[in-house]
C-alpha cells in the first residue's frame, strides 16, 4: 500500500506549480499551515504580566479561561500498545461496488457512470432542440444533437487538453492544422462542434428548474452532484487517516455564493467542503457551499461542527482519525467524535474559553518550548515555533506529551503535519491538470471541478485494482483515460469519407478496429428440394440434409434420419 501512496503523489517538477507551496516544508512554523489567518482574525491573544505571575499556582492542573476546564499537568496513563480507539478493523481500498476494474475507463465509470452521462446527453439535447426553434442555423450539422459516444469523447478531449496545460489556450490554436495544434483534436471533432457542446452542456431540465430552485439553490446541477458523491462514497474504503478542509475552485462570474479565501491560490471562487483520505488523496465525500438554503430538504446549518457531522457519516464507528484546522476544531466536536469512535487532531483558535492562560503566546516563553495539558480522553499542546508566537493543538488520539527525537517537536505536531494536507494536495493536483474552461456559468464550474476530482479518484481505484500495471505518473493515467474515452467516437468517425486528408490518414488505424466478422444469417425456414427441381416439380421443403446442408422434401429423404436421397445412395454405395 505504501507503493500505491507513493505512486499517487505528485513528485515531478512539471506538476509543481509556482502558485503552490509545499505543505510539508516549514509546516509547523508557517501561519498558513498551522493557523489559518482568514478564520482567526480576532483570536490572537497574549497574556499579561499579571497573569504570568499568577501562573502555576495550582501544582496539579491548568485552569481554562472559563474557570471550569481543568487540564492535568501530568499524564494519566502510559499505554504500551495501540489504544483500542485507534485499531482499524477494515482495510482501505476497493469496495464491492468497485470490483472488476480492468482498465482506466472502468475505474472512471465507477465515479461517473453511464447513467450520469446519459442524463447529461438528455438535458443537453433538450437545450439543443430549444435552440433550433430560436436560432436559424444555416446547416443542420451545426446544431445536431449529441450522443453518448460523442459526449464521452468530449470528456476525453477535456482531459487531454488538461494534461497539455491548454485549458486557457485559444481553441483555434489547439485545433490548428499547421502542425502546431494537437492532431487528435481535429480527428475527434471540429473546434466549432467542441465549442457548441461546451455552450450547450446542461445538467437538468430547464423547464422545471424554477420550481426546484424554490428549495434548492443548486438545482441546476443537483442530480449530477448527488450521483457523483454517492458513487465516490460507495467505491472506496478510507484509510486510517482522514482530513476535512475547504476546496476553492476559481470563478469570478455572477454567483450569489462566491467566497474569498486569501490563503487559497485562487482567492475567489466556489467553495466546497471535502472529506479526503490523507494517505491516498481520495475524495470520499463533499458538499458545495451555497450560503443559506431555502426551507426544505437542503436547508442545513453551515456551522463548522454541523459540516463535519454530515461529512463523516461513512466513517462513524470505524476508529479512524480525523485531522482539521482551527476553523473546525473545538472541544464539543472532539467529544462528539469520540462518541462516534473517531479520534481528532487539530489546531485550536486562541480565543477558545477552554484554553488556560499559560498556553497563550508570551514574550518570555522560550522558542521550541512545549506545554502539555491532559484530560482523561483529550490532550492540549502549546508549542512555541518562534518568539511571541504559539501554536495550540487538541488531540484525542494522543495521551503522552512526547517529543520527536529528531526535530524535538511534540509528536502531535508531527502527526498533524503529516495528515493535514489531504484536501490541499487534492486541490493542488486538480489545478495541475485541470479540465476547466473559461465560462460564466457556475454549474459548469462545479462540473469541471468534479471532473478533476473524478480523474484523481479513478486513478486511486485503478492503482488498488492493478498495483503492478498502474502508471506511476498521473499524467500517463489521464492520457490513457482520455484515449479510452475517445476510442468509440474515433471508430465511428473513421467511416466518414469527407474528412480532410490528414484526418483520414490519422483515423485509418481506427478503421481497422471497426472490421467486424461477418455473422452468418439464420437459414431460411423454407427452401426447394434439389431433386424435385431436377424432376421439374414444384415443392416447398422445410428439412435440411445434415450432410450437404441443402433442403430436401419428405419424398426424397430417409425415414430414419434427415438425409437427402442422393447422399443416402452415396453412403449406401460406399
Amino acid at each position: 500500500m505504501d507503493d500505491i501512496a507513493r505512486m499517487l503523489q505528485e513528485l515531478s517538477d512539471e506538476e509543481k506549480g509556482d502558485n503552490f507551496e509545499d505543505f510539508d516544508s516549514d509546516s509547523d512554523l508557517s501561519d498558513e499551515n498551522i493557523v489559518y489567518d482568514n478564520f482567526d482574525s480576532d483570536s490572537e491573544q497574549n497574556i499579561s504580566d499579571e497573569e504570568v505571575e499568577a501562573m502555576y499556582t495550582d501544582e496539579l492542573y491548568f485552569t481554562g479561561k472559563d474557570k471550569i476546564s481543568k487540564w492535568r499537568k501530568t499524564e494519566f496513563t502510559k499505554h504500551s500498545k495501540t489504544k483500542k480507539n485507534n485499531i482499524i478493523k477494515t482495510s482501505s481500498g476497493l469496495t464491492s461496488h468497485s470490483k472488476n476494474i480492468e482498465s482506466e475507463i472502468d475505474s472512471f465509470m465507477k465515479i461517473i457512470d453511464l447513467d450520469m452521462v446519459d442524463e447529461i446527453v438528455k438535458y443537453t439535447n433538450m437545450y439543443i432542440n430549444d435552440k433550433k426553434t430560436t436560432y436559424n442555423y444555416s446547416r443542420d450539422r451545426d446544431c445536431k444533437v449529441t450522443a453518448r459516444s460523442e459526449l464521452l469523447a468530449y470528456f476525453g478531449l477535456l482531459y487531454l487538453i488538461g494534461i497539455k496545460k491548454g485549458h486557457h489556450t485559444n481553441v483555434l490554436e489547439l485545433w490548428a492544422n499547421d502542425g502546431t495544434g494537437i492532431e487528435i483534436t481535429r480527428a475527434v471533432m471540429s473546434y466549432k462542434r467542441f465549442l457548441f457542446i461546451t455552450r450547450c452542456l446542461r445538467f437538468d431540465d430547464r423547464s422545471t428548474r424554477a420550481d426546484r430552485r424554490k428549495f434548492d439553490k443548486l438545482s441546476a446541477i443537483r442530480s449530477f452532484l448527488d450521483s457523483f458523491v454517492n458513487n465516490s462514497r460507495a467505491s472506496y474504503n478510507m484509510s486510517e487517516f482522514t482530513t476535512i478542509d475547504e476546496m476553492l475552485h476559481p470563478f469570478r462570474g455572477r454567483c450569489q455564493w462566491i467566497q474569498y479565501i486569501p490563503s487559497k491560490p485562487a482567492k475567489y471562487g466556489i467553495k466546497m467542503y471535502a472529506l479526503c483520505d490523507a494517505k491516498y488523496f481520495y475524495t470520499s465525500n463533499l458538499e458545495v457551499y451555497c450560503g443559506k438554503q431555502p426551507e426544505g430538504p437542503y436547508d442545513n446549518s453551515n456551522a463548522p461542527m454541523e459540516i463535519v457531522k454530515r461529512l463523516i457519516t461513512d466513517i462513524e464507528k470505524s476508529n479512524r482519525n480525523l485531522t482539521t484546522d482551527n476553523y473546525y476544531t473545538s472541544i464539543p466536536l472532539a467529544e462528539y467524535l469520540m462518541q462516534k469512535q473517531i479520534t481528532l487532531v487539530g489546531t485550536l483558535k486562541k480565543n477558545k474559553r477552554e484554553i488556560p492562560p499559560e498556553f497563550l503566546p508570551h514574550k518570555n516563553k522560550a522558542v521550541s518550548s512545549s506545554i502539555f495539558g491532559f484530560q482523561k480522553d483529550k490532550m492540549l499542546t502549546s508549542y512555541v515555533p518562534r518568539k511571541n508566537k504559539t501554536v495550540i493543538l487538541l488531540s484525542t488520539m494522543h495521551d503522552k506529551g512526547s517529543l520527536d527525537n529528531f526535530t524535538k517537536k511534540p509528536e502531535i505536531i508531527m502527526d498533524y503535519n503529516s495528515t493535514k494536507g489531504g484536501v490541499d494536495t487534492v486541490d493542488k493536483m486538480c489545478a495541475t491538470y485541470t479540465v476547466s474552461r473559461i465560462t460564466k456559468r457556475w454549474p459548469c464550474v462545479i462540473f469541471y471541478s468534479l471532473m478533476n476530482i473524478a480523474g484523481i479518484n479513478a486513478q486511486v481505484l485503478y492503482a488498488f485494482s492493478k498495483p503492478n500495471d498502474a502508471p506511476n505518473r498521473r499524467r500517463i493515467f489521464l492520457k490513457n483515460l482520455s484515449m479510452s474515452l475517445m476510442k468509440e467516437h474515433l471508430i465511428s468517425r473513421s467511416k466518414i469519407k469527407t474528412l480532410p486528408m490528414d484526418v483520414s490518414v490519422f483515423l485509418k488505424k481506427y478503421k481497422m478496429e471497426n472490421v467486424v466478422e461477418d455473422v452468418q444469417e439464420p437459414p431460411k425456414k423454407r427452401g426447394v428440394c434439389r431433386l424435385c427441381t431436377i424432376e421439374k416439380k414444384r415443392s416447398s421443403a422445410t428439412m435440411i440434409c445434415y450432410k450437404c446442408k441443402l433442403y430436401t422434401c419428405k419424398k426424397h429423404s430417409s425415414k430414419h434420419e434427415i438425409i437427402c436421397q442422393t447422399c443416402n445412395d452415396e453412403s449406401l454405395s460406399d
